[in-house]
């Protein structure tokens, strides 16, 4: 599994200044990076500032509702890009409140469109889909009517045990279809609660393991928040990864 970073974490420091932030990544020792948010840079733009710092792109947050009104357009950047992980990094009730599984059927016309373009559809979770109605977990009803071959997962190993469930079980349970996951560690007596790789309650060796025999391809270091410099969190979290072998 190879590292990356989903850039949101640090989104201050990008809003500031691009070119920098991504030379500071760079440093850092990071070769990917998941994107979420152009910072008024056209595709092609992030293209040449990626390629000018060793960046590549392995995955790119979208919301659903951009993709299906500016399917071409999302199309057209991700390809310039040189990313196939299009990935939608959450929903409000409005989409999912009919049911999960008629979001999921959404989400498999979406998912069938980006793979005649050659593009990967994905997933990233929160806690909210840990939710039962009658019965069924709402993240489990969604990815036994998502098609696998159209809907993949970017599974939040944070956010799925915030949900009171297992990551590593989910990990096993979504092998095959689970490309990308996102390496957060959080503390919940804590404020805030989510903290760099290796400091919180996120067992590691576990989550690590399920990913290699789940052949996960990318592990994204991500933070929400960070108490102190997020540029420093992230060069926390790249070291402790690192030093478990990843790179």
């Amino acid at each position: 599994m190879r590292l990356s970073l989903q850039l949101y974490t640090l989104r201050d420091a990008l809003s500031a200044d691009v070119e920098g932030t991504l030379k500071t990544v760079a440093a850092i020792g990071l070769k990917f990076v998941e994107l979420a948010g152009m910072y008024d840079r056209s595709a092609s733009d992030w293209k040449t500032l990626l390629d000018a710092n060793g960046l590549i792109a392995n995955g790119n947050h979208v919301g659903i509702d951009s993709i299906e009104s500016d399917f071409d357009g999302v199309v057209r950047d991700n390809k310039t890009l040189g990313n196939m992980n299009v990935i939608v990094p959450w929903v409000g009730e409005n989409h999912y409140g009919a049911g999960w599984d008629k979001f999921a059927e959404r989400m498999n016309e979406v998912g069938a469109k980006l793979a005649a373009e050659g593009l990967n559809l994905l997933y990233h979770n929160h806690a909210f889909e840990f939710e039962t109605k009658d019965g069924e977990i709402g993240l489990d009803l969604f990815y036994k009517t998502a098609k696998a071959d159209l809907v993949k997962a970017e599974l939040d190993v944070a956010w799925v045990q915030i949900g009171g469930a297992n990551p590593v079980d989910y990990i096993n349970t979504l092998s095959g279809r689970i490309p990308l996951v996102h390496l957060k560690d959080y503390d919940p007596t804590k404020t805030p609660q989510w903290q760099p790789a290796g400091e919180g309650i996120v067992d590691w060796d576990a989550v690590l393991a399920a990913c290699a025999k789940a052949n996960v391809e990318y592990g994204a270091i991500e933070l929400d928040e960070a108490a102190g410099d997020p540029v420093e969190a992230v060069r926390k979290s790249f070291n402790f990864f690192a030093a478990k072998g990843l790179s």
